[in-house]
């Protein structure tokens, strides 16, 4: 993905050069998922959904660090769009930030853009003409929200499978894999009931903590809850029951958890 942006850039960058006496580039498709190049006052046509279009208007401002100087902060370019869908438009300026953020992306009527990158390079000594600019975009179907867990009341998640907390949609759990399980098979006489060790990622404000959490009998170790955020996660169950045969796969395991205060 690294170089074939960087391939983009560059032809962009080219292109715009060699076009800098067209006064309006001629329209290119694009497709979801797929990065591609627009020139100023060029306009992208989607290959796929009728009367969606996207015009890059101009760059509004430059406050990159120009290469070889060092600087306190990466800078950003104000990039202008104008979106266009089924007959209703919206011109907005997103910020294209070094490292790429999450700023530099809007979502507008089902999709989401966002800008992978701007040219040309910016020098010390040498002045951008506001024609020679370039941007690299790529277009998605925008996600479905995440669902949001209601405090005191259980929920249950698969494997690979998240869950926003109530107060900040940003705090996320996702139940990663179960690590162990050692649970009693149904049928069987055992010792030890055993227990199951399931494996979740607690995300909040662009960190990321992974913790264990246990169900069954923890007299060997363990823990069921952890803390997160202004919530305790705790694990009620795991399913499916564990029985004679082959190993329960991954993706069979469902968590029944509860977050309280």
């Amino acid at each position: 993905m690294k170089n074939l942006l960087v391939s983009i850039l560059a032809l962009s960058a080219l292109l715009a050069s060699l076009g800098c006496t067209q006064p309006a580039p001629p329209p290119v498709k694009f497709e979801l998922g797929r990065l591609f190049p627009l020139l100023v006052g060029q306009t992208g046509e989607s290959s796929e959904i009728q009367s969606f279009t996207i015009k890059f208007d101009k760059i509004a401002s430059d406050s990159r660090c120009p290469k070889g100087v060092e600087c306190i902060t990466a800078g950003k370019a104000d990039v202008v769009l104008t979106l266009t869908k089924a007959g209703e438009s919206k011109t907005i300026t997103l910020p294209f930030i070094l490292p790429n953020g999450t700023e530099n992306v809007t979502d507008f009527k089902g999709h989401t853009v966002r800008i992978m990158g701007v040219a040309p390079i910016k020098f010390k000594d040498k002045e951008i003409k506001p024609e020679e600019y370039s941007v690299v975009l790529n277009v998605i179907e925008t996600p479905p929200p995440m669902p949001q867990a209601k405090p005191g009341e259980a929920f249950v998640l698969g494997v690979g499978e998240s869950i926003a907390t109530p107060d900040d949609p940003s705090a996320i759990i996702r139940f990663d894999s179960v690590v162990g399980d050692s649970r009693c098979a149904e049928g069987v006489q055992c010792i030890w009931a055993g227990r199951a060790d399931c494996v979740f990622s607690l995300s909040k404000g662009g960190s990321t903590q992974k913790v264990t959490l246990s169900t069954g009998d923890m007299s060997q170790g363990g823990a069921g809850e952890a803390k997160l955020g202004a919530y305790t996660l705790k694990i009620n169950a795991i399913d499916p029951p564990k029985k004679q045969g082959p190993p329960i796969p991954q993706k069979d395991y469902k968590a029944t958890l509860v977050l309280v205060q």
